[in-house]
């Protein structure tokens, strides 16, 4: 695997950089029951948990609520994903596989064939979750079960996902959480972080932030990367990809696997690369406004007014929304600004608005969402 893949590293000697970060993963699993994993889109946390948990030789089961379909999400759903990562689990530890294949047989809507775990959702009741759960717990041996992108649980439907995580805190010892998430703001609201009537206030837990790329590191990280495909663009190239990507790494990625499948490395193939980027990013806006259809003109004009200014006060925003919109209290208007921050798509630095993806922000000036 080189730097430039695309996908998630899980191995140390593909990934790039993040020795504290690393170093804090290590020290919160060791020692804490819950760890949260916090960062923007393509920021490498799953890299990081990932790569994390195989440098230290622990054991996971990896459920990526990305998987989850669109819209409201029921708990089959979520069984559906968890069994899937059984079985990656009891493939990836073949020595544990008999044990904890029995131990799961005898649960109710939960079958064992050969080596694979079904389940049946019309027998299958809520409950057998922490039935599930307890037994993967029996099994002796610590586990950490890596909720990656669980903010998406906050569309589970008539359960909450903060109760779930809780009960584990609180009953399985074996089991150690590591729950991350690129909408920072949505995550805290899942886990209702400070609020005395969760379940998990007063719980001990532990965070791991991941950052963008010095400018220093970008560059480090691009010649590497090239030099393993025997490729030297030129620095003004390199320089440029830089300067349009402001230290994120996944997007460095992208553009560098990209521009090497075309076979060619210079600035006109980078804006290629990027207009093809677009389509990621917009999509994920996409996906985020779908789920709010009666305020999705307003998220739109609150993006490109801020998208333009790039620095945006919030006078600013309010003034060119009302020009735009017609009237819109300023409740209302606020609750819109704190959700287009908490699902990371702009943030707050210093009273000014800014996009927080450098392709976002050139995609909603350049191709907007339609």
């Amino acid at each position: 695997m080189s730097l430039f893949d695309p996908r998630p590293k899980d191995r140390l000697e593909d990934f790039f950089d993040r020795e504290r970060e690393l170093d804090e993963f290590r020290r919160s699993i060791s020692s804490s029951p819950l760890t949260l994993v916090l960062g923007l889109r393509r920021y490498g946390k799953t890299s990081l948990i990932l790569t994390g948990l195989n440098e230290f030789k622990v054991r996971y089961v990896y459920l990526d609520c990305k998987a989850l379909p669109t819209g409201m999400i029921s708990i089959g759903d979520f069984m559906q994903l968890f069994v899937e990562a059984l079985n990656t689990f009891t493939r990836r530890y073949s020595g544990l596989r008999s044990r904890i294949l029995r131990l799961l047989d005898s649960i109710e809507g939960i079958s064992v064939s050969g080596f694979t775990v079904t389940i049946n959702l019309r027998r299958f009741k809520p409950q057998n979750l922490f039935e599930l759960l307890g037994r993967l717990n029996d099994m002796g041996e610590e586990v950490v079960l890596i909720i990656d992108e669980a903010q998406e649980l906050r569309r589970l439907a008539r359960y909450r996902a903060d109760y779930i995580l809780a009960y584990i805190y609180d009953n399985l010892r074996n089991i150690r959480l590591v729950v991350s998430g690129s909408q920072v703001g949505l995550l805290y609201r899942l886990l209702r972080i400070g609020d005395p009537e969760a379940p998990l206030y007063g719980r001990a837990y532990s965070e791991v932030r991941l950052g963008k790329l010095s400018i220093e590191k970008s560059r480090e990280f691009l010649e590497l990367g090239y030099q393993q495909h025997g490729i030297k663009p030129s620095r003004e190239t390199i320089e440029y990809i830089i300067s349009l990507v402001d230290g994120v790494i996944g997007w460095l990625a992208y553009i560098g696997f990209k521009t090497i499948q075309k076979k060619r490395v210079d600035n006109k193939v980078v804006d290629e690369v990027v207009r093809e980027a677009y389509k990621l990013v917009l999509q994920e806006l996409k996906h985020f406004l779908q789920l709010r259809p009666l305020a999705k003109e307003r998220y739109q004009a609150i993006l490109k007014i801020v998208a333009l200014l790039g620095n945006a006060t919030w006078t600013n925003i309010y003034n060119y929304i009302q020009a735009q919109l017609g009237k819109v209290p300023k409740p209302t208007f606020n609750s819109l600004l704190k959700n287009l921050v908490d699902a990371g798509f702009i943030e707050k630095k210093e009273d000014k608005y800014t996009i927080t993806d450098p392709i976002l922000r050139k995609a909603l000036l350049e191709a907007p969402i339609r």
